[in-house]
């Protein structure tokens, strides 16, 4: 598959360059939609510039499935080739869940245009769900479902749903849902056991009661979590008074649950602000403005372990080859450190830990636990390894032992040293309400290099009398 999208890409650049643009035009409306994608990802902007113009809405079909996860640069260069009145005929075709994460990525005239040329009612229904961070429940979440007041014969909700949806003016419609006069949410049942209930009862007496739901206001994160925890494949939401809004349905929590990994591994990897699109339609620029500020703070707090090391410079000029194992202690360090943020940030984001005391508490003497195994096998190898060096560039017994013995204990207290920071890092930050994911692991491991440096030194110092 690979092969074939580089193989169209090449074929489309080749027609362009040769003047076929109708060509090209109609090879890229021939694809299915991830391939479209696929394939606009990794043409020049000048190239997609030229695809997008020349092809008719009514063409560019199989892109409409995939607009809202277009990267927004190639948003706009939609924006830019295209009328609003094209614009709007696309967002037409399209649930309003993903007209509202198409709407922010357009120019800002282009967007109040937009809406002024959509139908009234659909314009006001957009804006109602625009209103929510697109990061929340309610910008995610999809309010074109089939909801009825409880108190309608189930023949009367059938005579309506149908109706509306050989209309088209349903996104979704696995479940019915009842409402009260005042449009609670009172419950929701299966469209297919609706179809075989009697058409004389009441709406009320064939739905199950909701047993969760969600806020428009929260995290999209959250119904993730719910939909997961409870096996959904839709989650209703509901505001503070119980009235019914939407739901969000299961393309849309798997958006988020990938949506979210990817952004905690980039946290996680040491960017301060997210990637968000994709990374082969990003600019070097950008690239680059992302990920320079991590790498000038990591900078400047290295800094700190080289003042640690000059600080013992009469130390390392007295035994040289304790400069040797520092990489090797300061990585390890790193490493355990890491590993221990990257075990905790993933329970905490799947809710196994808790931000209790007592979750804590379980967490340090695991982590403390875990570590003294480890330690079993690292310390017996650090030790051996600490002696052998030195004792074949001195053959002194003594001097080898010194310093196998520092390597040894200064590992060992830098490991658990490094696996507590680790460990409490990423619950320290969810506690102050700050991502976990911030505690990446350039971070864990740089602050694992300064207790390390700090540690090994103090030890030679104290075993050499230095």
């Amino acid at each position: 598959m690979e092969r074939a999208v580089e193989r169209v890409v090449e074929v489309i650049e080749e027609s362009l360059a040769a003047g076929n643009v109708e060509e090209a035009v109609k090879l890229f409306t021939s694809l299915d939609p991830p391939n479209a994608f696929e394939v606009l990802l990794r043409l020049g902007s000048d190239e997609r510039k030229r695809i997008l113009a020349s092809a008719s809405v009514e063409n560019l079909g199989s892109l409409l499935e995939v607009l809202a996860k277009l990267p927004d640069e190639i948003v706009y260069e939609l924006a830019s080739v295209k009328g609003v009145d094209d614009i709007a005929k696309m967002l037409l075709k399209l649930p309003i869940d993903e007209v509202v994460d198409i709407l922010p990525k357009l120019p800002p005239r282009v967007r109040v245009d937009v809406l002024r040329v959509l139908p009234q009612e659909l314009a006001s229904e957009i804006l109602r769900v625009i209103k929510y961070h697109p990061e929340s429940v309610g910008g995610i979440m999809t309010t074109q479902v089939p909801v009825f007041e409880d108190h309608l014969t189930v023949g009367e909700v059938l005579e309506t749903y149908i109706r509306k949806v050989r209309q088209g003016l349903y996104d979704t419609h696995n479940y019915i849902y009842a409402v009260d006069k005042e449009g609670r949410l009172v419950g929701y049942v299966d469209t297919k056991v609706l179809l075989t209930k009697h058409r004389e009862v009441k709406l009320a007496d064939c739905v199950e009661r909701v047993r969760v739901y969600v806020e428009p206001t929260k995290d999209r994160e959250e119904a993730a979590r719910l939909a997961i925890a409870y096996d959904l494949v839709e989650v209703p939401v509901v505001d503070t008074a119980g009235r019914f809004l939407g739901v969000v349905t299961l393309d849309d929590l798997l958006d988020v649950v990938v949506s979210e990994f990817t952004e905690d591994l980039l946290k996680y990897g040491g960017f301060i602000e997210t990637v968000r699109g994709s990374y082969i339609a990003q600019s070097p620029l950008k690239l680059a403005l992302k990920r320079a500020p991590m790498l000038i703070y990591l900078y400047l707090v290295n800094t700190i372990t080289g003042g640690i090391v000059a600080s013992f410079e009469d130390v390392i000029s007295r035994a040289a080859v304790l400069a040797a194992f520092m990489p090797m202690l300061a990585d390890n360090s790193g490493n355990v450190g890491s590993q221990a943020s990257a075990l905790i940030l993933r329970s905490i984001v799947t809710g196994e830990i808790k931000l209790s005391r007592r979750d804590v508490v379980k967490v340090l003497a695991k982590e403390f636990a875990t570590t003294t195994l480890m330690l079993t096998i690292l310390a017996p190898i650090a030790f051996t390894v600490g002696f052998t060096i030195p004792y074949l560039a001195t053959w002194s017994i003594g001097y080898a032992l010194r310093i196998a013995l520092v390597v040894a204990v200064a590992l060992s207290v830098s490991c658990y040293v490094a696996d507590t920071v680790g460990a409490l890092l990423p619950i320290l930050l969810a506690k102050l309400k700050v991502d976990p994911a911030v505690a990446s692991a350039p971070m864990v491991t740089s602050m694992g290099d300064i207790v390390t440096v700090l540690t090994y030194f103090l030890i030679a110092t104290a075993l050499f009398r230095l």
